[in-house]
């Protein structure tokens, strides 16, 4: 056995790894602690059961990249996880520059028609793979399941 006699040197190793041990308990529950606050709930593609319309969240809670098979665009949302909101906006710039960054391809019309159709407040629910946006004003629902 390692420092067969030495009780100094066992009470100095003992206390070294219990110091080692505890830092690393303290740096996984750090990790969970933010990331549980922080996660954006939304992250991922999501694909509407129709097919036709294609969500992207990235790690990012400013955007989402709407997609109809044919063009896509990124636009500015907002999501509120205590309340479960998330609100996507037209944003003008942003269309502005993809219309330009796509030389003539995509229109600026083609863009706004794209987001226009996902563009409002929406209540969301995620239960495992399949989010459920419904809309507060109306009450319409859009269903899409994680890609």
């Amino acid at each position: 056995m390692l420092m067969k006699n030495s009780e100094e040197k066992r009470n100095t190793a003992w206390r070294a790894v219990l110091t080692v041990s505890s830092v690393l308990i303290i740096i996984v529950a750090v990790f969970f602690v933010v990331k549980l606050f922080t996660d954006n709930p939304l992250e991922g593609t999501w694909v509407s059961e129709e097919g036709d319309l294609t969500l992207t969240f990235t790690d990012e809670r400013d955007s989402v990249f709407v997609s109809d098979g044919s063009i896509g665009a990124r636009t500015e949302c907002s999501v509120d996880k205590s309340t479960k909101v998330l609100t996507v906006h037209v944003s003008e710039e942003m269309i502005e520059e993809q219309a330009k960054s796509s030389e003539g391809d995509i229109t600026e019309a083609q863009l706004e028609d794209l987001i226009d159709s996902i563009e409002g407040t929406y209540e969301y629910n995620i239960e495992n793979t399949t989010l459920t946006l419904t809309e507060r004003e109306y009450g319409n629902q859009m269903v899409f399941e994680k890609n």
